[in-house]
């Protein structure tokens, strides 16, 4: 179940948290073990093994969360993205002793067998409190009340924003709802890379990446060049993944001026990054964007553009 993008909800109908700035993922404990999966279906438990400590108290259950890794007490993105993509369990081992994450839970859609998705929210989540989690591995993304001041203070905190959710609604697997709303203080923007650019002075680094955008007719628009934010170990990710995926022309239905052209690699649009931005030009092109990291939970057929 997503949520969809809008202003803040208010009234006793609603509870509100934190908009957690991470990776989605189901939590699947069974007598097997615990299997993490992401909103693509992928199963990432290799990618963190810390998570594994959820088996000592509880034996049966479906978890939604939000991984999270901190930097200087705030999620961050770029430090998660480290760890989003690594399949190696030695190398797994060590960031999670350098690099630990934190599961902020927020729902419950199976406990003991019992399939709990058309329980309302407020039944879910009594049965998810419940739950022992052992923390600080696992948390329980806390509920407010009052969603104006929460807004308020997690502008304040550089945090993300605010999800309101329905108190009565059902879990709808699948769907951008209605009964979840989320206002965001920063603009976030998932797009296909259609191309890259070297780094001035050294060719064998990725300097800037040709973003686009799925057009509505199975064509892809040219949605700017992002260079900002994309450091050395990015760069080298970057490549390993494109590398296999070069193209002899653009990718893009739209043209790409030739300052963003000149000397560009094309690639199939495969790989989806994020970025931040300050919004939209009248030409469709994002505003100074910033990369925030690939997003490996992420299939191309889900970036749309948000509102």
């Amino acid at each position: 179940m997503l949520a969809t993008p809008g202003p803040q909800p208010i009234g006793k109908d609603w509870q509100h948290e934190v908009k957690w700035d991470g990776m989605r993922v189901l939590a699947d404990v069974s007598a097997d073990g615990l299997r993490l999966l992401s909103r693509t279906g992928r199963d990432v438990t290799v990618s963190f093994p810390e998570l594994d400590s959820v088996l000592a108290g509880v034996k049966d259950a479906l978890i939604d969360g939000e991984i999270i890794a901190l930097r200087e007490g705030v999620p961050s993105f770029a430090a998660l993205a480290d760890r989003m993509h690594i399949a190696d369990e030695r190398r797994a081992r060590e960031l999670a002793r350098t690099q630990p994450v934190t599961v902020m839970a927020f729902d419950l859609l199976r406990l003991y067998g019992v399939d709990l998705i058309q329980r309302p929210l407020v039944e879910r989540r009594t049965s998810l409190d419940r739950l022992s989690l052992p923390e600080p591995t696992w948390r329980r993304s806390p509920i407010y009340d009052d969603g104006p001041a929460l807004l308020a203070a997690t502008l304040d905190q550089g945090l993300e924003g605010v999800v309101a959710k329905r108190r009565r609604s059902t879990y709808q697997p699948g769907r951008r709802s209605p009964d979840w709303v989320k206002t965001a203080h920063r603009l976030h923007q998932v797009c296909l890379v259609g191309g890259w650019r070297p780094e001035t002075g050294a060719p064998e680094q990725i300097g800037g990446l040709l973003l686009g955008m799925p057009d509505g007719s199975g064509g892809l628009s040219f949605a700017g060049r992002v260079g900002s934010g994309i450091s050395r170990t990015a760069g080298q990710d970057l490549k390993r993944l494109l590398g296999p995926l070069r193209l002899a022309g653009p990718p893009f239905s739209t043209e790409v001026p030739p300052l963003d052209a000149t000397g560009a690699t094309w690639c199939e649009p495969a790989v989806v990054v994020e970025v931040r931005h300050l919004g939209w030009t009248a030409c469709d092109r994002l505003r100074q964007p910033v990369f925030r990291g690939v997003r490996t939970d992420l299939e191309p057929g889900e970036v749309r553009r948000e509102s």
